[in-house]
């Protein structure tokens, strides 16, 4: 396990959302280590290795040889017997891709996707882009803060409500609230309507993580489609990377391309793919037949 120190380093010099140890622990509640140059967390079921190095200089974060360092160290000091890497790239050392006749111990399963990014300051938004921020900028006020009410709440069980989720996935979502209570570098900001009277709606809210000292990560982004008015997502986002440029980070992380719509949300931002994300899992062979028997009859 780190200590607070090396947790704190680890999660300054955070790239991509998976590095903010408080944001894992808050929403997966697993245990952080350092594999070499790559952090990962751990659970007594799998262990989820990050294979982008934090390097001290920082150095590339595409660096395979590192990678296959921190998995080998991972392999050999972990008992998880599930392990998930996520990295620019498929490790060596993870089985064959899945095949129809395959056993899971014989096989692995890989899952491609890409970070995409931003600059900070960003590029100038295009005409269409422009209108929509001038017309959300005229029927909603912003606010910010590091706390949810029950609007927001109410957004999430909405937005759950009407998808289709891994259980992980709906995991995370659900811990959002212990996320924005227990990480200090969380900004949520707010979208309402009707600010000024008694009952003002929540529009819709984005929450950003600004612990990492280059890297701004755009975290979550919920708006309410009965209410919220065109551009709102926009000024949402717009307001994240101009407070990033208030504290002098460099770059905002906007996480997977997930889907085309959401791609096409990034995109016409200016956002390019900043890493490629490779998932790959895959169970472990027990090493010994004093190994092989523990686990038989823990599945009896």
């Amino acid at each position: 396990m780190l200590g607070p120190d090396r947790l704190d380093h680890v999660a300054a010099n955070a790239v991509v959302p998976e590095q903010l140890v408080c944001y894992v622990q808050a929403v997966a509640g697993s245990t952080p280590r350092l594999f070499d140059t790559c952090l990962g967390y751990e659970t007594p079921d799998d262990l989820v290795l990050i294979g982008y190095p934090l390097h001290d200089p920082p150095r590339s974060l595409l660096d395979e040889q590192a990678l296959s360092r921190s998995v080998d160290l991972a392999l050999e000091s972990s008992s998880a017997p599930k392990i998930t890497v996520l990295a620019a790239t498929r490790p060596k050392q993870a089985p064959a891709v899945t095949t129809g006749e395959a056993s899971s111990e014989d096989s692995s399963d890989s899952i491609q996707d890409a970070y995409l990014a931003l600059p900070i300051p960003p590029p100038a938004p295009k005409q269409k882009l422009r209108n929509l921020l001038r017309r959300a900028e005229r029927e909603v006020v912003l606010d910010q803060g590091r706390t949810l009410n029950k609007d927001h709440l109410a957004l999430i069980d909405r937005y759950l409500e009407y998808r289709d989720l891994e259980p992980g996935t709906r995991l995370i979502f659900r811990n959002i609230p212990a996320y924005v209570q227990a990480c200090p570098g969380v900004l949520v900001v707010s979208a309402w309507l009707d600010r000024n009277v008694d009952t003002p709606r929540l529009a819709g809210f984005t929450v950003g993580d600004f612990t990492s000292l280059s890297t701004v990560c755009y975290m979550f982004a919920f708006r309410d489609p009965d209410i919220a008015p065109p551009g709102t997502a926009d000024l949402l986002l717009h307001a994240l990377l101009q407070e990033g440029e208030k504290r002098g980070q460099v770059r905002m992380n906007l996480g997977l391309g997930i889907n085309p719509a959401i791609r096409y949300f990034k995109q016409k931002w200016g956002a390019e793919t900043f890493l490629p994300c490779v998932e790959t899992s895959w169970e472990r062979r027990p090493r010994g037949w004093l190994e092989r028997l523990r686990r038989w009859s823990t599945k009896k």
